[in-house]
């Protein structure tokens, strides 16, 4: 799913993680440029999609359903 803010400035992407049912990896990017990723449970994906439409006036302007693969480094 991608949300769009009002003014269109701020983008958040929710992708299928790859190989995980559960997860979820959220892409926000500002005025084009890609500034986080992160990846979320679906529970977190939920409270994140809801709030930005309910509270912040984000509307959806996709769907995605292709997954998206995120590498988890650990240090």
């Amino acid at each position: 799913m991608q949300l769009t803010s009002k003014d269109g400035n701020m983008v958040c992407d929710f992708y299928p993680a790859a190989g995980l049912t559960d997860k979820f990896v959220q892409v926000t990017s500002f005025q084009g440029k890609e500034m986080s990723e992160r990846l979320i449970s679906k529970k977190e994906m939920e409270y994140q999609a809801n709030g930005r439409i309910n509270e912040h006036g984000y509307e959806v302007t996709k769907f995605h359903t292709l997954p998206r693969v995120k590498f988890m480094v650990a240090c």
